[in-house]
C-alpha cells in the first residue's frame, strides 16, 4: 500500500487549516501523514494550531516567510525523507470528501501526475477547476469549467496540459525526475512553471473527477501584492531560459497586461483624498519603489476613482520593470 505525504502551507489562515485537517481525518484511505508548514504567520496561527493537530501531523513552523513555493518544497522533501511514495500538495483553504484520496490513488496512471475535481465551497455545486490548458510558449493558462454548474460534462477523466497546485498528486519518481518548485517565483505561477517542466519531461497529467474537493478560494495575498507577483512571475517565466534579446522583446506585453489587470479590477484603490504612500507600503517593503515621486504627476493630475487606478497601474509597471531588470539584461 502506498504512503502519502500531504503537504499544506499555512499563512495567517489557521481557521481554514483546521477545517482542512478535520476533513482529512475522515478519509477512507488512512496510510498518510500530514506535513503542515506555517510560513512565519504574523498572527497567532502557530499558537492556535500546535495544540489542535491530529496525531498524524508533522508541524514545521518557519522562522521567516519563505513563500509558497519554498514552503511546499520543505514539505515535499520531508515527505520523501519519511519514505512516502507520493506527495500531495493541498491548499489550506480546502475541504476534501472522505473518498477523495482513495479514488485519486486508485485512478492515477503509473508515472503520472493527477488532480481531483475542485468545486467551490459556496456554492458547492459550482466548478472551480476541472482540468486546465497551458500554452508553454506564452505561459497562458485556461481553467476549464470555471463557475459552471457541476454535471455530466465534468464527469469524465481526461489528460490535461495544466493542473493547478491547489491540489496535485506527485509520485516520488516524478519529483526525483523533474525536481522541486522554482523558489524564485515565491508565490503564484509555480504550477505553470512545473507543468511546463512536466511536459518537457514527458510526464502525463490527468484530471480525475471521481475524486472531489471543495475550495474556499479568495487568496491570502490579494491587492497590489497579488498583481505584483503575477506580473513579475509572468515576466520571469517569459524570460526563463531565453536570451537577453528575446527577453527584451517579450516583456512589454506582460507588463502592460499587469497594469491593465490592476486598472480594470481596481485592486487596492486609493481613498477619496488621493491616498498616501503608507496605503501601499505595508504590502511588502522590499518591493516598494524608490521612485514614488516619479509617478506623482500621474497621480496628481488624475481625478476620480478610475483615473486613480490608472495612476496605481503606473506604479505596478514601475515595480515590475525595476525588479525584473536582470531578466532582460542577462543572457541565459
Amino acid at each position: 500500500m502506498p504512503k502519502v505525504g500531504i503537504v499544506i502551507s499555512n499563512y495567517n489562515g489557521w481557521q481554514d487549516t483546521l477545517v482542512c485537517l478535520d476533513s482529512l481525518q475522515k478519509q477512507t484511505f488512512t496510510d498518510f501523514e500530514v506535513i503542515l508548514i506555517d510560513d512565519a504567520s504574523p498572527n497567532d496561527s502557530v499558537a492556535q494550531l500546535q495544540n489542535k493537530l491530529p496525531p498524524n501531523t508533522v508541524f514545521l513552523p518557519q522562522e521567516r516567510n519563505v513563500g509558497f513555493a519554498a514552503a511546499n518544497n520543505i514539505g515535499m522533501r520531508r515527505a520523501l525523507d519519511d519514505g512516502c511514495d507520493f506527495a500531495l500538495l493541498l491548499n489550506n483553504d480546502t475541504s476534501v470528501r472522505p473518498d477523495f484520496l482513495e479514488k485519486l490513488l486508485a485512478e492515477t496512471p503509473a508515472g503520472a501526475v493527477s488532480c481531483p475535481k475542485m468545486l467551490f465551497m459556496d456554492p458547492p455545486d459550482e466548478i472551480w477547476f476541472a482540468g486546465g490548458e497551458l500554452d508553454p510558449k506564452t505561459g497562458k493558462v485556461k481553467h476549464l469549467g470555471g463557475h459552471k454548474k457541476d454535471g455530466p460534462e465534468f464527469a469524465e477523466k481526461k489528460q490535461v496540459s495544466f493542473i493547478t497546485f491547489c491540489c496535485v498528486l506527485l509520485p516520488r519518481a516524478v519529483i526525483e525526475k523533474v525536481g522541486y518548485l522554482d523558489e524564485t517565483l515565491f508565490m503564484y505561477c509555480e504550477d505553470v512553471d512545473y507543468c511546463i517542466r512536466l511536459a518537457q519531461a514527458g510526464v502525463p497529467m490527468w484530471f480525475l473527477p471521481d475524486a472531489v474537493i471543495h475550495h474556499k478560494a479568495g487568496g491570502s495575498a490579494g491587492g497590489m501584492l497579488s498583481v505584483y507577483y503575477i506580473t513579475r512571475n509572468t515576466l520571469y517565466l517569459t524570460c526563463k531560459g531565453k536570451s537577453a534579446a528575446y527577453a527584451k522583446l517579450k516583456t512589454i506585453l506582460p507588463l502592460l497586461t499587469g497594469a491593465a489587470r490592476y486598472t480594470l479590477t481596481k485592486l487596492a484603490p486609493f481613498p477619496a483624498g488621493g491616498g498616501k504612500k503608507s496605503d501601499v507600503k505595508e504590502t511588502s517593503p522590499w518591493i516598494y519603489p524608490s521612485s514614488w515621486s516619479s509617478t506623482a504627476p500621474t497621480r496628481a493630475s488624475c481625478g476620480g476613482r478610475w483615473r486613480r487606478c490608472c495612476g496605481r497601474a503606473a506604479v505596478i509597471l514601475n515595480w515590475s520593470w525595476r525588479m525584473t531588470a536582470p531578466m532582460r539584461t542577462s543572457s541565459r
